[in-house]
């Protein structure tokens, strides 16, 4: 049982659980407007690639200060 927990989060949250997170909130607040009577469709198909953009910019931050090339 507990491996099969620790692959189910593995997959859902990979390498970057900011983007785990900020899908989630994507999530939520797609349903927020939804419930308000909105659409939301926008909302996730625009803030997923911005999680993505950003969890790079991280990274190459990240490998750029540990002094590893392009």
């Amino acid at each position: 049982m507990r491996r099969i927990w620790h692959g189910t989060v593995d997959f859902v949250v990979g390498d970057d659980l900011s983007v785990a997170v900020s899908v989630l909130l994507l999530l939520g607040a797609a349903a927020i407007v939804v419930q308000a009577g909105g659409d939301a469709w926008w909302l996730l198909a625009a803030g997923v690639p911005v999680a993505l953009w950003l969890s790079l910019l991280r990274a190459r931050r990240s490998a750029l200060r540990e002094g590893e090339p392009r």
